[in-house]
């Protein structure tokens, strides 16, 4: 459509512009000398052989010149394409000045003088014409603002050497408003069909010209898709050397580069995760582990002397040994989230509550409200957060009781994990790696993390992420 307005408009503007030219040429010619001398010479060819006939005659033939004046008709220019009718009142006057025929009759009496001067600017052109003027400037005269013309044109013998009498044409010269008004039809049925053909024309060129471009939008479309949907093996084939070739070359390489950052952002991801857990490993098991070895060490060296003293030690390396096999297992489970895609966030969530109270003799109690589906990476993210939250709990807070929320909103979720721990002071706020990680990973999907800690009053962890479309609605509420 856009091609064929453009078209229809061109068009338009270029007939436009040729009426503008063709107005002021007409205007040109009527308001100079130039279409007077046409008329005059066009005039004397098409009337002067005919009329020659009947004034060579002696006396002129006054019945045929009637007869020819009957039968007279539009004059028209053989060297401008313009047509005028200038035979509103035609005059036959002899070379003695006598009127020998006039159409329409009523000018003067046939047979009789001409009285010439009566006719408003008559005189000079048709005294020059029975003198034998030839210079067609002097055979005219154009009268304003009626816009009427006169010629007077000699007609001369076979021989051109007598002038045989004066052909008198009084007519109107066409304005440019009614010459303009006379082809308007003409314009109205060419802009018509300018309007049609354009509009066909460049409706089928729009069409043919545009398909091959809309079909590489396509196709860009169809790869900027799946790129964001993590599919980079799709790759946009457009080798043209024009703008959108270019462009496909640019997204290609974006996208290479993209696929790049991702594989180097999960590298990263992976070796924080192996860090944290290597951390983790070393602060607690690797510790219990030594303990427990020093506890073995000191049970073998006392087994001789002392034996109730080494069973002592035995139990307390068998106590280590278990805290370290608890430690391991809650790490083996940070290494398996898939669950959340079969359990869901709330349950995976009282189980893992169940599990690390009893494994730390530490209270907890779950509330769920307005429970419903979240995607994966969501829960992942709660998830994670709430297990490196209770691993601080068992360390360091010494708490008596826990307590975890789970509050489900239209558009986002907050998991909140308080204890009635021993908290820590404000220059502590923001050493632990555990806390980084934490706020790090709530960042990661659009989320915050919120800390509120007081001495010996405890401390509450606060996530809020957002939650993503509903999925479905669950209970209202729940305990566990």
């Amino acid at each position: 459509m856009s091609y064929a307005g453009v078209t229809v408009g061109a068009l338009l503007t270029v007939e436009l512009i040729l009426l503008g030219l063709a107005a002021i040429l007409i205007s040109i010619l009527i308001n100079s000398g130039t279409l007077p001398v046409q008329l005059i010479e066009a005039t004397s060819e098409s009337y002067t052989p005919g009329l020659r006939s009947f004034l060579q005659r002696e006396p002129p033939d006054q019945e045929g010149i009637s007869e020819w004046l009957d039968r007279a008709g539009a004059v028209t220019s053989t060297s401008l394409p313009l047509s005028f009718d200038v035979n509103e009142e035609l005059l036959v006057v002899g070379s003695d000045g006598a009127l020998l025929g006039a159409l329409p009759a009523g000018r003067g009496q046939i047979g009789q003088p001409l009285d010439y001067q009566a006719i408003p600017g008559l005189t000079d052109p048709f005294l020059a014409a029975l003198a034998g003027e030839e210079d067609s400037e002097r055979l005219y005269a154009l009268v304003r603002p009626e816009n009427e013309v006169i010629l007077a044109i000699p007609v001369w013998d076979a021989a051109h050497e007598d002038v045989l009498g004066v052909l008198v044409a009084l007519g109107e010269i066409p304005t440019l408003r009614s010459y303009l008004g006379d082809l308007a039809w003409i314009i109205g049925i060419s802009l018509l069909l300018f309007t049609v053909v354009a509009g066909l024309i460049g409706t089928a060129y729009g069409y043919l010209a545009a398909r091959g471009p809309v079909r590489r939008l396509n196709r860009l479309s169809e790869a900027t898709g799946a790129w964001s949907q993590g599919d980079f093996n799709v790759v946009v084939d457009d080798p043209a050397p024009d703008e959108l070739g270019h462009l496909a070359q640019r997204l290609n390489q974006m996208a290479r580069q993209l696929e790049q950052l991702l594989d180097t952002r999960r590298e990263l991801a992976v070796v924080e995760e192996r860090n944290r857990l290597a951390r983790d490993l070393h602060d607690s098991a690797k510790q219990q582990a030594f303990a427990a070895a020093a506890q073995v060490s000191a049970a073998k060296a006392y087994m001789q002397n002392d034996p109730g003293l080494a069973e002592s030690h035995i139990e307390e390396a068998e106590r280590l040994i278990d805290d370290l096999r608890q430690e391991l297992t809650s790490l083996i489970q940070e290494l398996r989230p898939a669950a959340l895609e079969n359990k869901g966030l709330a349950l995976v969530i009282r189980d893992y509550a169940a599990d690390w109270s009893r494994q730390n003799g530490i209270p907890a109690e779950v509330i769920v409200r307005r429970e419903r589906l979240l995607p994966l990476e969501i829960e992942q993210s709660l998830y994670r957060i709430m297990q490196e939250t209770l691993a601080n709990v068992a360390r360091h807070s010494e708490a008596g009781q826990v307590e975890i929320s789970l509050l489900y909103d239209k558009r986002e979720i907050t998991l909140t994990v308080s204890d009635d721990g021993q908290g820590y002071g404000v220059e502590d706020t923001g050493q632990g790696f555990g806390l980084r990680s934490m706020q790090e990973r709530a960042q990661s999907v659009g989320g915050r993390l919120t800390v509120k800690t007081v001495l010996q009053k405890g401390t509450t962890v606060s996530c809020t992420l957002p939650a993503g479309k509903d999925v479905k609605n669950g209970p209202e509420e729940a305990h566990g």
